[in-house]
């Protein structure tokens, strides 16, 4: 997983404000921008509008013009929401102002990319009340901790602007609530099990205050920042004290206390569908999610045809060879450190894949009051400007001997690869606020499968892992699809499940009410690995002989986080 620093992305960065959209009309300017100024300045304005995605976006923000800013989490109100037609076809009207042809290719895919987003955010934009910023896993309220947690400081200003931020969670929480109340009054309201997952979530998080881990990061970054004095040092940990106890876990318990009153106020304990225009909605967080236009029917397809074929490949696999299952089961890794293996896979990965950066890295623990709620593992993208220092966490509770593809996907040639690599080739600003989670969580899936290969299992060995986990998240796609599309209940999911030996009700309905509390999730891992696979093969097709695996990489890599059609044009045509 990668924790992405836009962690609201579309409510308090794609909403770009239509101030921006405005600014060179409001300010009379004699010459209309240029298209690079336009796009540097709608990146400026909206970056600014938050401070939490400023911080994680820019280091220096004085360096990119941005000197005066408000601290603020963002704004979010029903008003906005309702507004964001409007604002998106301002947006639309100024994109448009500007000659496509005179563009340059560069240019071109960034504008591609903007009009892409617009017309995707158009298809929904009236159904915002089935917008859900809360879940165990990939909600706000979980990722925000581990986000105020992980702020760097840089300057002394970070610190001061940094228990700001933590003194604006009780009022974005008040706004997530009375949306919330907006939700259950419309009837879209979460369903009951999901309440209790995201109140014990949050619970865990504030059981014990004076011991919370904010507290024992802060006061060791605190310590460790050069030029403080004692007095200072003191003065900053009390501050930071009073506001996790006096603020931060206050807020939690408040979003607590509201999500309680209204728990049974659902009238929906099932998939998107059974909403009026839930498959409508539906169908545009898949695109959203996964950055492909293929339509659901052809999605399910392509899912159900890549389960067969890979359980088909298991089978011929072990016909042929027997003692292959035995080898499987018997079969170890030969790294299962976190640190030696990353030392391994960068070793490895240039065979296939160009020469990254040179940066450093940490590897971190996710602490034990998040563990429940958090990912496996994931990674903490860096600001553009400061690619030095990365961040990859890992969640104790799934650590095993079988983490090596683990750490592939959160380093290399995963997440912190293609980060590193694609922000080293100076994208326009603009792309910054314009990524995809299935381009990024498809590649970082499609080298997991990859690192099999190199990891020193054997190559037959290595293929049916690569088979079988292949397989494995097929099937959890393939649920996502038809519990919010088709209506499965937890029944028909066992049902589905037991063709394949998963004959534990309680497995089948966790994976329902996963699926429930956090649609299209998986769907950007295995549609955006099958959507890398195709755009492998269609490159394959077009160069033969003289395609290279390396070439290719760096081409995706290059071109940057796009939808995949944009992709496929762009690839195609060079």
């Amino acid at each position: 997983m990668k924790l992405h620093k836009r962690f609201i992305y579309r409510l308090f960065i794609v909403c770009v404000s239509l101030s921006c959209m405005l600014c060179g009309c409001a300010q009379k300017q004699e010459k209309p921008l240029s298209f690079d100024e336009f796009t540097d300045e709608l990146f400026r304005e909206e970056i600014s509008s938050n401070t939490l995605n400023l911080h994680y976006t820019l280091a220096y923000p004085e360096n990119y013009g941005i000197k005066d800013y408000d601290i603020t989490l963002g704004d979010f109100t029903i008003e906005d929401l309702e507004n964001y037609d409007e604002e998106l076809l301002a947006l639309k009207a100024e994109l448009e102002a500007y000659d496509y042809k005179s563009l340059t290719t560069n240019q071109q895919l960034t504008y591609d990319i903007i009009e892409d987003h617009i017309e995707t955010e158009l298809e929904a934009a009236d159904l915002y009340l089935y917008d859900e910023l809360l879940s165990p896993t990939t909600g706000y309220q979980a990722q925000l901790p581990i986000l105020l947690a992980e702020y760097t400081f840089r300057t002394e200003r970070d610190i001061t602007d940094y228990l700001t931020l933590c003194n604006e969670v009780e009022k974005v929480f008040d706004s997530i609530l009375e949306f919330e109340r907006r939700k259950s009054a419309a009837g879209f309201f979460m369903a009951d099990f999901a309440v209790d997952d995201i109140i014990t979530q949050m619970k865990d998080f504030i059981a014990s205050p004076d011991d919370n881990y904010m507290i024992a990061v802060f006061n060791d970054k605190i310590d460790a920042f050069p030029g403080l004095t004692d007095a200072a040092r003191t003065e900053y940990k009390k501050q930071n004290y009073a506001v996790i106890t006096g603020s931060i876990i206050p807020a939690y318990q408040k979003l607590i206390d509201g999500l309680t009153e209204l728990k049974g106020t659902g009238q929906n304990p099932g998939g998107l569908c059974y909403f009026e225009d839930g498959d409508k909605y539906y169908e545009y967080l898949v695109k959203t999610s996964t950055g492909s236009s293929k339509s659901i029917r052809k999605l399910k397809s392509l899912t159900e045809d890549f389960i067969y074929e890979a359980l088909l490949d298991i089978s011929e696999m072990t016909a042929a060879n027997p003692h292959l299952v035995d080898a499987f089961y018997a079969s170890d890794f030969m790294l299962t450190e976190p640190e030696e293996i990353m030392k391994d896979l960068i070793s490895k990965v240039g065979a296939d894949f160009p020469a990254p950066p040179e940066v450093n890295y940490t590897i971190k623990y996710v602490h034990e009051s998040l563990a429940d709620s958090c990912s496996p593992a994931f990674y903490l993208t860096p600001p553009i400007d400061d690619l030095e220092n990365n961040t990859i966490y890992i969640n104790p509770l799934y650590i095993s001997e079988e983490i090596y593809p683990t750490i592939a996907h959160e380093g290399y040639p995963g997440h912190l690869y293609q980060t590193v690599y694609t922000s080293s080739k100076n994208l326009p600003l603009i792309r910054n606020l314009f990524g995809s989670s299935g381009y990024s969580e498809g590649w970082a899936t499609y080298v997991e499968y990859y690192s099999y290969s190199i990891s020193g299992l054997g190559k037959d060995v290595a293929r049916l892992y690569t088979l079988n986990s292949g397989a494995n998240l097929g099937l959890h796609a393939y649920v996502d699809l038809c519990v919010n599309y088709d209506g499965w209940d937890s029944d028909d999911v066992y049902e589905y499940l037991s063709q394949f030996g998963y004959d534990d009700k309680a497995i089948s309905e966790e994976l329902f009410q996963t699926m429930v509390e956090e649609p299209a999730n998986y769907l950007s891992y295995f549609i955006g690995y099958l959507e890398f696979i195709e755009l492998r093969e269609e490159a394959e097709e077009r160069y033969g002989d003289d395609f290279s695996l390396k070439d290719f990489h760096d081409r995706v890599l290059t071109l940057g986080p796009a939808p995949f059609d944009i992709l496929s044009k762009y690839l195609a045509a060079e």
